[in-house]
């Protein structure tokens, strides 16, 4: 999960000329976006306790 496949996901989303797909496309990004959200939080959570 990465910031990269989001964009990827994003940028074939806009691309599609079939709704649904862009649809599930943009679903996937915004997974993807919440994934490496969540990531950076843990990371920056457990700096926080280390420092």
């Amino acid at each position: 999960m990465s910031l990269s496949s989001a964009k990827n996901y994003a940028l074939r989303a806009a691309k599609s000329q079939d709704q649904k797909e862009a649809i599930e496309l943009l679903s996937k990004a915004i997974l993807e976006l919440a994934s490496s959200i969540e990531t950076t939080d843990a990371k920056i959570k457990k700096l926080n306790k280390s420092g």
